[in-house]
């Protein structure tokens, strides 16, 4: 098996988040500033750079739908259930972000590559887009709609620069354009970059709040759609597959389940940080899930690499 231990790969993550935490108490970050740097300069440089790098071909151009479309059944879904069962309504407009999204970038992908031949992580990055693409798009419409109104929030969304970011990236791609060496250390250093403020986030979120909001019914809801939600999501795209469609193998089944056991997003923090909506429910959400990922991974991590390798 490929080496894929906690210590070289989830230890360190954690490790972020304390770190963010302890700056967060010692100093007067400014978290908003903090997150709106990591959404509308270092995301953008990223989704780019993955994109403008993919190689096309076949069938695999539908992932990013497929994704999108799990995504948003995932989050959409969660969002109908928050309406019937939240006590506090307004608690639901973070639940398509915090269930539909997910760290697909640095706490997925670490795992896609262990359990992967190098040849076949590009496809996830590919499957990756869907989710990002919800993300910048309903993911970021609801947390805005939090506090906003439609027309404010479907202009903060319009605004999102990952959107023309993840186009021009795609754009370059199927034109076979390389890109110059020196974007491609940008974009190395910007992935870095979203992996450290991305995870420092969740503890300087934690931090300004001194303690984590525990709305149990919606960090049940929460639990809910991202791990169950996604599990009937992913069984469904298997079985019809399988059954009916026959057009993956083994592999692409993998890289779907892997969003399926990711934590949420940390831009689930970021973004309500930005719209200065219920940030201290956010990080509290991330954080949770982040700790039940760490703890599941282990147990799941054998039987994804047996399943990819069939």
């Amino acid at each position: 098996m490929p080496a894929f231990s906690l210590e070289t790969t989830l230890v360190p993550l954690t490790l972020l988040i304390l770190l963010g935490w302890i700056v967060g108490r010692v100093q007067n970050v400014d978290l908003k500033s903090v997150s709106t740097m990591l959404i509308y300069a270092i995301s953008p440089v990223v989704a780019f750079g993955s994109t403008a790098q993919l190689s096309f071909h076949g069938t695999y151009v539908l992932l990013p739908i497929i994704s999108f479309v799990l995504a948003s059944f995932c989050g959409l879904t969660s969002f109908a259930l928050g309406l019937l069962l939240l006590k506090h309504k307004d608690m639901g407009y973070l639940l398509p972000q915090a269930t539909g999204s997910g760290n697909n970038g640095y706490f997925g992908l670490p795992l896609a590559m262990a359990v992967l031949p190098p040849e076949q992580v590009g496809v996830y990055f590919l499957i990756m887009l869907g989710t990002s693409l919800f993300e910048a798009t309903l993911g970021y419409y609801f947390v805005g709609r939090g506090h906003l109104t439609v027309a404010h929030a479907l202009k903060r969304v319009v605004g999102m620069p990952v959107i023309y970011a993840i186009t021009a990236g795609l754009i370059l791609s199927s034109q076979h354009i390389a890109l110059d060496p020196g974007l491609l250390k940008l974009w190395d250093a910007a992935r870095g970059s979203y992996v450290c403020i991305g995870m420092m986030i969740i503890g300087i979120a934690l931090a300004k709040h001194k303690k984590l909001a525990w709305e149990l019914d919606f960090i049940a809801l929460a639990m809910f759609g991202k791990y169950i939600l996604w599990a009937v999501a992913i069984a469904a795209f298997v079985w019809t597959d399988i059954h009916v469609l026959k057009i993956y193998d083994a592999p692409i089944y993998t890289m779907v389940a892997i969003l399926g056991i990711t934590p949420a997003a940390a831009n689930t923090a970021a973004f309500a940080a930005q719209h200065d909506f219920k940030p201290q429910l956010a990080a509290t959400i991330v954080f949770l899930t982040t700790i039940i990922s760490f703890v599941f991974l282990p147990l799941m991590l054998p039987v994804i690499f047996v399943f990819a390798h069939r």
